[in-house]
C-alpha cells in the first residue's frame, strides 16, 4: 500500500513539474471554483432543506416553525402581518427577488471561474508550443529536452484545465437547478397565499 502511495506521489509530483509555470493558477482556481460552488449547494440547501418536501405548502404556511432554520424564518417574516394577505404576497415577492439576485450574482461568478480553466489552459497549451518551437530552432545541446519538455507543458496544462472545468460545469448546471426549484417553490408558496386571499374575499361576500 505504501509503495502504491510513493509511486503515485512521485508520478504526481513529476506530471507538476512537466506541467509548467501555470500549473499553480491552475491549482489555485480550481480550489477557489470548487469552494464557491460547494458554498452556494449549502447555501441553497439551508434555505431549502429536505424537511420543507415532505411538508406541503399549506402546512408550511400554517406551521412555519415545523421546519425552522432559514425557510421558517422566511415564511414567518412573509406572514408577519397576519390575514394581511396583500402584504404577505409583496413580501414573499421581494424574498423571491432578492433570492433570485443574489444566487445568479454566485452562478454568474461561479460560471466564470470555470470558464477561465480551459483558457489557462490553452495559454499553456501556448507556451508549451513556444517552448517547442525554442528547441527545434537549437542546433545542439539540450534540443531533444526542449522539445519534449515543450509537447508535455502543452499536453498536461491542457489536460489539467479540462479536468477542472468538466465536473464544474456539471456541478453548476446542478446548482442552477436547485436554484429554478427554489424560485419556483416560492413561486408556490405565493399562490397559496393567493388563493387563501381570495377565499376570504369570497367568503365575506
Amino acid at each position: 500500500m505504501s509503495s502504491s502511495w510513493d509511486q503515485f506521489r512521485d508520478q504526481a509530483w513529476t506530471t507538476w513539474q512537466n506541467g509548467g509555470t501555470l500549473m499553480l493558477p491552475l491549482f489555485f482556481l480550481s480550489l477557489y471554483a470548487y469552494y464557491v460552488a460547494f458554498e452556494l449547494f449549502f447555501r441553497i440547501r439551508r434555505m431549502m432543506p429536505a424537511e420543507a418536501r415532505v411538508h406541503s405548502p399549506s402546512d408550511l404556511l400554517a406551521q412555519p416553525e415545523s421546519v425552522g432554520g432559514y425557510l421558517g424564518k422566511m415564511i414567518s417574516h412573509c406572514l408577519a402581518k397576519g390575514n394581511d394577505r396583500e402584504e404577505a404576497r409583496r413580501r414573499f415577492k421581494q424574498v423571491r427577488s432578492e433570492s433570485a439576485k443574489a444566487l445568479n450574482r454566485r452562478l454568474r461568478f461561479l460560471l466564470a471561474l470555470v470558464t477561465a480553466a480551459p483558457l489557462l489552459g490553452l495559454l499553456g497549451t501556448v507556451e508549451g508550443m513556444l517552448t517547442t518551437f525554442r528547441g527545434l530552432s537549437v542546433e545542439v545541446g539540450r534540443k531533444m529536452d526542449l522539445v519534449s519538455g515543450g509537447i508535455s507543458e502543452a499536453l498536461i496544462t491542457t489536460q489539467a484545465g479540462l479536468l477542472i472545468a468538466i465536473p464544474a460545469y456539471v456541478m453548476l448546471h446542478f446548482l442552477s437547478r436547485r436554484r429554478a426549484e427554489w424560485i419556483r417553490f416560492l413561486r408556490l408558496l405565493e399562490s397559496h397565499v393567493a388563493r387563501k386571499s381570495d377565499h376570504a374575499e369570497f367568503a365575506t361576500q
